[in-house]
């Protein structure tokens, strides 16, 4: 399951995603049953959605567990400082 890792691959990190619940800001509130390095499936009451992980979690879903919140985040971080040195090499 999952894609070649980048830097920010999840083998890097100990948090399990799987089970946690979440919210949505169109669907409710859900659970985690499964993801990979580019994606995330979640179940709600009406059934499942995939999103693109971890860019979900800018703006569309929400973590319940503080712990899980932060490992994401770290996530974000890691993937802008990633395309921002990226941009820098370009113009330089």
């Amino acid at each position: 399951m999952g894609t070649a890792c980048s830097h920010f691959c999840r083998k890097e990190y100990d948090m399990q995603l799987i089970g946690q619940f979440v919210n949505h800001t169109l669907f409710g509130k859900g659970v985690v049953t499964a993801w990979t390095d580019t994606t995330i499936t979640v179940r709600f009451s009406d059934g499942e959605k995939r999103f693109i992980f971890p860019d979900a979690f800018s703006g569309f879903l929400t973590l319940k567990n503080t712990a899980a919140k932060k490992y994401i985040q770290k996530l974000i971080d890691d993937r802008t400082a990633e395309k921002e040195d990226k941009l820098k090499v370009l113009f330089a």
